[in-house]
């Protein structure tokens, strides 16, 4: 699918053709002796941004071209080379899945605005449009009525950070979107899946041998989508042979073991995927999910239990319960700037302010969104989180066996584990003082996902109005033949 089409040659009135491809000729050899020029007098930024704009156009050619193979591949953006960041000279360093979001949400509200705003039918759209047109006034509103005891924590530096932190918003929303939008095929679907489940078993293999590399992702709620896609596709997928079955589980084992069994004090590692792979199977069958849920009563019942207290004392140990105070703290300055927040990040130069011996974050995604967003910003959350989840149990009725209904599964169970995952930490929207910009290459996997739903609905739709139409036309030739038959027996008596 390209968003770009091709542009008639325009000639310029009056001039002939061997003139201007005389003048191009003289306009590139200009450019590349200016660009030698400064390399010799050693400028090396002017050099740079010389070099980089014919590269950028055509680039920007190119992927306006293969635009939809090109969002295809912000899945592998995010789980592969997390060291491929560009530095701004600061401590953040924006990511590549980053950089990817932005030109292609870039090249698309481009074509959009020459040709239409038109986006695939959801009813995701309207709270996702509404929440980042919150997010926007609230950067504003923050700065507009900002204490003024903080204007010498608030110079340009800060609100630089607070429009970044807003573009990372936005494009995690605009994330979702493009897949909504340009993955059209079950293939695609499929492949969305396949990276999670394929690249999650290296980073499980990975972990498990203590490997230091800088190859694979393993952040965030890998974990969560990993297991969910391998639990989808081991109880939804219809017709997998049974030794891919074996390989599924015994990656979903390997997973869990690691998770739970070795790394048990880190709750946020392996809760939200306990919690993905039980939804995801209520979905798939309510039977297997209450017959699994009997047996692990029955059976590990006690011991899961003493496991849960173990791991509860250690976490309280470890000053787990220090997150009441920040949430408390949290509220202290919520209730000043109730309606709008205190903009994105804003919350964090009240807390260098007046609370500068515990300036930490609030760990709480909910509580950071309260903070930043206002209680406009939550209830527009809110309505999201209600509408997909609502959006998703609609699709899994609605789409036949098949990957669709399983990816349907997949994203609706993992966006409900991801929600409960906000109340560990920043995991869907990254705070810019905690996962910081850079962790959008990992908070944007549920964005991915969430997007999938958007996706699923439109080739439903799609496959559901042209078999309607092969009905139609099937219906209409059996009319025809009909006549026709009827038309000879007809002349027959005649």
């Amino acid at each position: 699918m390209k968003i770009v089409t091709e542009t008639p040659y325009l000639p310029i009135r009056g001039l002939p053709p061997w003139l201007l491809n005389l003048a191009v000729v003289f306009l590139v050899c200009g450019y590349c002796a200016g660009i030698g020029l400064m390399a010799g007098s050693e400028r090396w930024t002017i050099t740079a941004l010389l070099i980089a704009a014919p590269v950028a156009v055509i680039g920007a050619a190119l992927v306006g071209h293969y635009f939809q193979m090109v969002v295809l591949l912000l899945p592998l953006s995010a789980l592969i080379l997390p060291i491929a960041e560009i530095g701004t000279g600061s401590e953040t360093r924006l990511p590549l899945s980053l950089l990817l979001t932005l030109a292609l949400g870039g090249l698309w509200i481009a074509a959009m605005y020459r040709r239409g705003w038109k986006i695939v039918a959801s009813p995701l759209n309207a709270p996702l449009v509404v929440f980042a047109a919150i997010c926007t006034i609230s950067l504003f509103w923050g700065i507009i009525w900002r204490d003024p005891i903080l204007l010498p924590w608030s110079g340009t530096s800060f609100v630089v950070v607070q429009i970044a932190s807003l573009v990372t918003i936005l494009a995690s929303l605009g994330a979702g979107l493009l897949i909504g939008n340009f993955v059209t095929t079950r293939r695609q679907v499929g492949w969305v899946l396949g990276c999670f489940t394929v690249v999650g078993v290296l980073m499980t293999f990975s972990q498990m041998l203590g490997l230091n590399q800088s190859v694979l992702n393993d952040r965030g709620l890998w974990g969560l989508w990993h297991t969910a896609a391998v639990v989808g596709l081991l109880v939804a997928q219809p017709k997998i042979r049974w030794y891919w079955r074996a390989a599924l589980l015994l990656a979903l084992g390997l997973n869990l073991y690691h998770t739970m069994i070795v790394n048990s004090l880190w709750v946020s590692g392996w809760l939200p995927s306990v919690t993905g792979v039980a939804a995801v199977v209520f979905f798939a069958s309510r039977r297997l999910f209450f017959s699994l849920l009997l047996v692990v009563a029955l059976v590990a019942g006690q011991p899961l239990f003493a496991y849960i207290t173990e791991v509860n004392d250690a976490n309280v140990e470890e000053g787990s319960l220090q997150r009441l105070t920040l949430w408390e703290q949290n509220w202290r300055v919520v209730s000043d700037h109730w309606l709008f927040g205190t903009g994105p990040a804003g919350y964090a130069i009240y807390y260098m302010t007046f609370f500068r011996a515990d300036a930490r974050s609030t760990h709480n995604n909910y509580l950071d969104i309260l903070a930043q967003f206002g209680f406009t910003g939550l209830f527009v959350w809110f309505w999201l989180a209600i509408v997909a989840v609502w959006e998703g149990w609609r699709l899994i009725s609605r789409a036949p066996p098949g990957i669709l209904r399983t990816a349907a599964i997949v994203a609706t169970g993992g966006w409900i584990a991801a929600l409960g995952s906000m109340m560990l930490g920043d995991w869907v929207l990254p705070f810019a003082f905690n996962q910081g910009i850079g962790g959008f290459k990992y908070t944007v996997y549920t964005w991915l996902f969430l997007g999938l739903l958007i996706s699923i609905r439109r080739i439903i739709a799609d496959e559901e109005r042209e078999a309607e139409e092969e009905a139609d036309a099937i219906r209409e030739a059996d009319f025809a033949n009909a006549a026709t038959a009827g038309g000879s027996v007809d002349a027959a008596i005649r």
